[in-house]
């Protein structure tokens, strides 16, 4: 089922990214957060890989500056990962996608919302058409499309 990109929703770090690095993505997600359309939930896992991710382009300091500038916007509810880790282990168990992407998705079941990903990666994808998961599955490229390259 198709949405808007519109409410709460759980990003995954990937989505973090396009943000950080203020892509066609990220300024149209940073744009409908700054105008109070969207809201993010994240996972702590979700912030690590952010900060690795960017840290390996930029340097640490560089990293930690920007993840923490991000995280003190209040665009975002970092979750505990605690009360997840369970589903997180079942779908790690049942899908062949990765850990940090089945924490997402585990937040978003455990949450009651949409989880948001910056583009079709294949393996979630395939497991996608094998078997829907209990969520709504978004991906932000969807949305760039629809709202054209000036987002």
């Amino acid at each position: 089922m198709r949405r808007e990109l519109e409410g709460d929703m759980v990003f995954d770090a990937s989505v973090l990214v396009e943000v950080i690095f203020s892509t066609v993505g990220g300024r149209l997600v940073r744009r409908m957060l700054v105008d109070e359309v969207l809201f993010g939930y994240v996972t702590e896992l979700a912030v690590s890989e952010l900060r690795y991710v960017v840290c390996r382009m930029l340097g640490r300091d560089e990293a930690w500056r920007r993840v923490d500038k991000l995280l003190a916007s209040g665009y975002f509810r970092v979750e505990e990962i605690s009360p997840i880790v369970t589903l997180a282990s079942e779908y790690k168990c049942e899908r062949a996608i990765s850990l940090p992407d089945c924490f997402s998705i585990a937040l978003g079941e455990y949450l009651s919302m949409p989880v948001l990903f910056a583009r079709r990666e294949k393996e979630l994808v395939r497991e996608i058409e094998r078997k829907p998961f209990d969520v709504d599955i978004l991906f932000l490229e969807d949305y760039v499309r629809k709202h054209g390259e000036s987002a």
